[in-house]
């Protein structure tokens, strides 16, 4: 940019200098040209007004004369010529038109405008022309014409092309100055401008690379500070952010590290106790019938709430594995559309209980290489979710394989999820509470885990949901982990009927290896 504005400033001051020095030239010239030219009228006239006899030869002799003097190549004179006016009385002896040699040109110089206004007044008219040259060019040049009086011959016209070469010389030589300083300027301009942007951006693209280095989270990044300018400001105020940055995650970073070995260490204490109380609870629940009405109904409330706390210690000390990266797959090749059914006939007294009918339908090839155990804790996660907010509503669960994955999607049609919601609901003790009211309740880690299950397996758990439509969470897992693959099914809320109305009316929709799971996996087919 810079160099663009300085090379157009240079054009356009070098067109203005040119042009004016064009300008003055051709202005200067016309009035030495004119000056001249009106001197040898002058004296042209007066020879013919001071001659010794008026007649035809003395008058042609003068008017040789006159050509032959005012011929002068040293004052850039290129053709004479003394032509007769037109429209004269025959009362009056004519002579011979003298001219120079390459007169014939001038004759084709003159316009018809100077020849008209040359006889009508005593004044000098003049007129720019272009001179042919013998190579074939032209040159700029100066027709001068004024009238003359020759005594006995009538009234004449004296015409003389001036050559503009010399000026033109000038404004060429002007014209290679400029142009040879802008070169040079042009190449200064350049080196000042490498020399400043260079400065000026080194320490910016220093800025630019440690801030990236700061997002990657490499927090000890830091800029060098030199002098004392407004970058040095800037390179000390980053290295500022830096170290705030940097102590700041120092610090959340302890506090986490503390909060997990504090999980992962009440849960393990916690373990033994609630696994004795627990086992002591289950022998009073066992004799629940011998308890008088009031202490039966505690028995069966203690009974729930110690296998909820048991639940949440193991989510807890999952949660804690895998902070600690200790986690591990054990895979086999296993029937994802297998695993899908039994966690379905797992949740049947949830499905009833809620009043709701799971449709499945599998396609394709659903084989790939995973933990079952994790696989069938995510499916029982999204299912009991769903259930759980289905309003009534059929669950949906299809099945698909692709090339390179399998992909499983669990929709209901409740309330559903707004777009924020659904951004937050892997988050951990996260709950959607003003909109989806859950009845069996939970620990809020359910799809935290189930998320790092997916990730576990090289795959992806994604969620979507619109209030008043319903939720949508697939779960793709790749054939092999770790591989790279393809999704079978892309993302987005399943209206109540027509997704799933189009996928069961494929030609492939049956092809699941079990027959309950196509028609009647829990209370029985309402799609």
């Amino acid at each position: 940019m810079v160099m663009a504005a300085g090379m157009v400033s240079m054009l356009a001051a070098g067109s203005i200098i040119v042009s004016q020095v064009r300008s003055q030239l051709f202005d200067r010239a016309v009035t030495a040209v004119v000056d001249e030219f009106e001197a040898a009228k002058e004296s042209a006239q007066s020879r013919f007004d001071t001659a010794s006899s008026i007649t035809a030869a003395q008058m042609q002799q003068i008017a040789r004369s006159v050509v032959v003097s005012l011929n002068d190549p040293a004052r850039s004179v290129v053709d004479v010529a003394i032509l007769r006016s037109p429209n004269q009385t025959d009362d009056s002896f004519q002579i011979l038109e003298p001219s120079t040699e390459s007169s014939t040109q001038v004759r084709d110089l003159i316009s018809d405008e100077l020849r008209e206004a040359v006889p009508d007044s005593d004044a000098v008219h003049w007129q720019s022309i272009a001179l042919p040259l013998e190579n074939g060019e032209t040159a700029p040049g100066i027709m001068v014409g004024a009238p003359l009086t020759i005594p006995g011959a009538g009234d004449y016209e004296l015409y003389v092309a001036y050559t503009l070469e010399n000026q033109e010389e000038t404004v060429q030589l002007v014209v290679g100055v400029l142009a040879a300083g802008a070169f040079v300027l042009v190449l200064l301009l350049a080196l000042i401008t490498w020399l400043v942007v260079g400065l000026v951006l080194r320490p910016v693209q220093e800025a630019s690379r440690s801030a990236r280095r700061l997002a990657d989270g490499v927090f000890e990044a830091r800029m060098v500070v030199r002098g004392d300018d407004e970058l040095a400001h800037l390179a000390e105020s980053f290295n500022q952010m830096a170290e705030s940055l940097e102590e700041q995650f120092t610090r959340l970073e302890r506090v986490s590290g503390v909060q997990q070995e504090f999980v992962s260490a009440v849960s393990h204490e916690l373990r033994t106790p609630v696994t004795t109380i627990r086992m002591a609870g289950q022998l009073i629940y066992d004799k629940r019938d011998e308890l008088p009405p009031a202490l039966r109904r505690s028995a069966e409330l203690q009974h729930d709430q110690l296998i909820n706390l048991d639940t949440t210690l193991s989510d807890l000390l999952e949660i804690s594995r895998f902070d600690a990266g200790a986690m591990s797959l054990a895979t086999e090749n296993a029937d994802l559309a297998d695993i899908v059914q039994r966690t379905v006939e797992s949740q049947e007294v949830l499905a009833e209980a809620n009043g709701v009918d799971v449709v499945v339908r599998a396609s394709g090839d659903t084989h790939a290489k995973v933990e079952p155990r994790r696989v069938e804790r995510i499916v029982r996660n999204l299912l009991v979710n769903a259930l759980e907010h289905a309003e009534g509503k059929p669950v949906h669960i299809r099945i698909l394989g692709g090339d390179s994955a399998v992909a499983v999607e669990v929709s209901d049609h409740g309330v559903g999820l707004t777009a924020e919601q659904a951004q937050h609901v892997f988050d951990r003790f996260w709950r959607a509470d003003t909109a989806r009211v859950r009845k069996s309740g939970g620990t809020g880690l359910g799809l935290t885990i189930a998320r790092e299950d997916a990730l576990l397996h090289g795959g992806k758990l994604q969620c979507a949901g619109e209030l008043g439509v319903g939720a949508t969470f697939l779960l793709t897992l790749p054939r092999e982990p770790g591989e790279a693959w393809t999704p079978p099914l892309e993302l987005h809320v399943a209206a109540a009927s027509g997704d799933w109305d189009e996928f069961a009316a494929s030609p492939d929709a049956d092809e699941t290896p079990s027959t309950d799971a196509d028609e009647t996996p829990s209370r029985g087919e309402d799609a």
